[in-house]
């Protein structure tokens, strides 16, 4: 088990979310859920193998892989902010005070991120026995870092020219209200506008009560003079990627299905197999993610029906996930791969897989086109469900690694005996 050191997050504001809040917000009960998962597993100092300090330096491997120079910003600056050591801010990965441990996870972390069919057994051997729990702690932590840095990369050019907006004099909820305008003038229906805007009155009540909810055991002021001089520590983003991320795999690499062999879900998938290593392991951590994961599964829009486009992201999900599945390397004999052409368009296909796999490389016109087939508010939750899908894929490799590693060593044993 890794030595906690005495470091305290009483003081530590949780703000990650700021930037594309508003996105989230279209989702209220989930942006809660979310939240609550962020702030448990990476802001709190619980009773886990390592502490925050370790957390948070997580944050900044898990960030700098996906490339989220807002997030690794954030965990920069959070990370000084509770008193770690600045050795490790300034020489990333080759700070000797960084615990072995730490450090060997960050091989995986990119595995993890851009490669998980790769895991293999071997990946565990450098670690002593005993760290099953920390392994898959690790795991769940640095899947959630990289899932909230592939959301933030992924809504970039939305979040860039909503702050374009704000600095016109146009925040979002006057963009809302110009939609709503918009939408009621063009809606010839008067008991549909009544009925809209009647979702809208309870959603605005709904996303003030969550925001409350959420906020209300954070601190909202902080000392401007003490801010001033720890943004003053934190050197260039662009320069510091590269120190908290290992030189073996660090962008994403398609799946070779003549190279590499497919991962069967008969034989091993997450509903039936992965996710009970992390409840055996890593109980509170995925306490968390089960719930996230589960609101998110079923989570029916409320605006679909109403939706005049023509598309139910909700209904296409399995769809989605088979797609996913097969781009990094995992096949459903029992499903026909034919459906995904059919329900899904080249177009809506090629986003899907950006997000997946290189979030910051999506386009805003990709952005805008897909705004064309799908509502703001789908499209959001169509990031939402594809690097949730992106995360568990990731998850089921590295417990499958790690069950192949147990039965090695078990056979490994028992030849000893036997000899």
């Amino acid at each position: 088990m890794v030595e906690k050191p005495e470091i305290s997050n009483s003081d530590l504001s949780i703000n990650i979310l700021k930037i594309y809040e508003p996105y989230f917000l279209m989702i209220p009960n989930y942006y809660q859920v979310f939240t609550e998962l962020i702030n448990n597993i990476i802001y709190k100092d619980n009773d886990s193998s390592f502490s925050l300090q370790y957390k948070l330096f997580y944050g900044l491997m898990a960030s700098s892989t996906v490339g989220c120079e807002y997030l690794l910003y954030d965990f920069e600056k959070s990370f000084l902010d509770i008193g770690g050591d600045k050795s490790w801010i300034e020489e990333g990965l080759k700070c000797k005070n960084i615990p072995e441990q730490i450090r060997g996870m960050a091989t995986i972390n990119n595995i993890l991120a851009h490669k998980p069919w790769s895991m293999v057994w071997g990946h565990f051997s450098e670690f002593k026995n005993g760290l099953s729990v920390f392994l898959f702690q690790s795991a769940i932590i640095l899947t959630s870092v990289q899932r909230l840095a592939s959301i933030i990369s992924s809504l970039n050019s939305l979040i860039q020219k909503n702050i374009e907006d704000e600095k016109k004099g146009k925040n979002f909820e006057k963009l809302k209200d110009e939609q709503k305008t918009k939408d009621e003038k063009n809606n010839k229906d008067e008991l549909a506008k009544k009925k809209k805007r009647q979702k809208s009155d309870n959603l605005e009540d709904e996303i003030e009560k969550v925001i409350i909810s959420v906020k209300k055991n954070y601190k909202k002021n902080k000392n401007k003079k003490e801010e001033e001089t720890k943004d003053k520590e934190i050197k260039n983003i662009k320069d510091i990627f590269k120190k908290y991320i290992s030189e073996f795999i660090v962008s994403y690499n398609n799946f070779n299905p003549h190279i590499e062999k497919y991962l069967l879900e008969e034989d091993f998938n997450w509903k039936t197999n992965a996710k009970y290593f992390y409840f055996d392991y890593a109980g509170k951590e995925m306490d968390y993610l089960d719930k996230e994961l589960k609101l998110l599964e079923n989570l029916a829009l409320e605006n679909e029906d109403d939706n005049n486009k023509g598309i139910n992201l909700f209904k296409l999900r399995n769809d989605i996930e088979k797609y996913i599945g097969v781009i990094f390397g995992i096949t459903d004999d029992e499903y026909n791969y034919h459906q995904i052409n059919e329900s899904l368009s080249i177009e809506l296909k090629r986003v899907i897989k950006k997000i997946a796999c290189y979030p910051d490389q999506i386009l805003e016109q990709e952005l805008e086109s897909c705004l064309e087939i799908l509502t703001k508010e789908q499209l959001v939750y169509l990031i939402f469900i594809v690097t949730s899908i992106k995360q568990k894929i990731s998850l089921t490799f590295f417990a499958k690694a790690f069950d192949d590693f147990i039965s090695i060593n078990k056979s490994l044993k028992n030849n000893n005996i036997d000899n």
